[in-house]
């Protein structure tokens, strides 16, 4: 009996010991600050991403928004002579945002990787697509920045992380996903998430709530405000045509 009651508690004692070792190992992350205001002076903002991903691992980095229905309109020659929209063109399930970090290490074409750009591709046209990602990009909504995961030295089967990426100055308010990858060999081997939270405040918060809740007066408020922009204009440059 006393045989039997060692070995189960060798062999619960592996168990457990196996459990903290895999709980050591695992993948996790934390983000700060998690909740960003956007104000007037807004100008962008810098996200620091710690955490721990399994020793002999890579730390890859995304930050992403909700995806998105996007209609565009493609342009095209009509008859081969006149520029004009010919149809309009839908893309499904994209995010309004994709930020990505990675260490620099890997020579990897991560903006065509399946981690990255290509992973929300879909169904949709090549040509399309890539237009759309041009478009992002020069935005600022898209990008990729290698080099800027750093780590400290493994322990206990762990591997320190620290990354920041930018936050783009034309950020919209919502929720977004931060993950954290654990690739090891190409492959996803564990992943982590947080959310970051963006939030309006101040004239933009108003401006925003204006245009939610009172829609006929705030477009006849923008067609008059741009009415005496214009004429401002008109006068500013008519005084120093006077002068000269």
């Amino acid at each position: 009996m006393n045989k039997i009651a060692t070995t189960c508690l060798l062999g619960l004692a592996a168990l457990l010991l196996a459990a903290s070792l895999a709980l050591a190992a695992g993948t996790d992350l934390t983000i700060r600050p998690n909740l960003v205001t956007i104000g007037t002076s807004f100008n962008g903002a810098q996200l620091t991403v710690t955490g721990h991903v399994p020793e002999g691992d890579s730390a890859v980095i995304r930050l992403m928004g909700e995806p998105q229905h996007r209609t565009f309109r493609q342009k095209g020659k009509a008859l081969g002579v006149l520029w004009m929209n010919l149809k309009t063109v839908e893309l499904r399930g994209v995010p309004d945002v994709f930020l990505m970090g990675t260490d620099g290490v890997a020579q990897v074409n991560w903006e065509h990787s399946d981690l990255g750009f290509q992973s929300i591709k879909g169904d949709a046209d090549d040509l399309i697509f890539d237009e759309f990602i041009k478009l992002m990009e020069r935005d600022g909504f898209y990008e990729v920045e290698n080099g800027v995961v750093a780590y400290e030295p493994a322990d206990n089967g762990e591997r320190p992380f620290k990354a920041t990426l930018a936050i783009p100055s034309a950020m919209h308010q919502g929720v977004y996903r931060v993950e954290v990858l654990a690739v090891k060999d190409g492959r996803v081997a564990d992943v982590a998430a947080r959310e970051l939270h963006t939030r309006l405040t101040g004239l933009p918060e108003f401006l925003s709530a204006f245009a939610f809740d009172h829609s006929l007066l705030y477009g006849v408020a923008a067609v008059i405000i741009a009415i005496l922009a214009g004429l401002a204009m008109s006068l500013i440059f008519k005084e120093r045509g006077g002068v000269h």
